[in-house]
């Protein structure tokens, strides 16, 4: 599946209410964070429910989260943000 010492991106959800992990510390892990960390580390945060996947390549801004405004089609723009 992965190689070991591969990373994975995960984006914190929920904070970890253990404090530490196979010798990582885990305070420092607030929602909304990226981290890469371990294959082994990743797969235990996302099937507790502390993280999800991130694969966005770029980080997050909050242009992303704004919904779509639609525009008439006079403007020669379809849709923007």
């Amino acid at each position: 599946m992965f190689a070991q010492g591969e990373v994975l991106k995960v984006r914190i959800i929920r904070k970890p209410v253990e404090r530490e992990v196979d010798g990582v510390n885990l305070d420092r892990r607030a929602p909304g964070v990226v981290r890469d960390v371990s294959t082994s580390i990743a797969s235990w945060l996302i099937a507790e429910g502390y993280a999800e996947p991130e694969m966005r390549k770029r980080e997050r801004s909050v242009a992303d989260d704004r919904p779509f405004r639609y525009r008439s089609h006079k403007s020669g723009r379809h849709n923007e943000r």
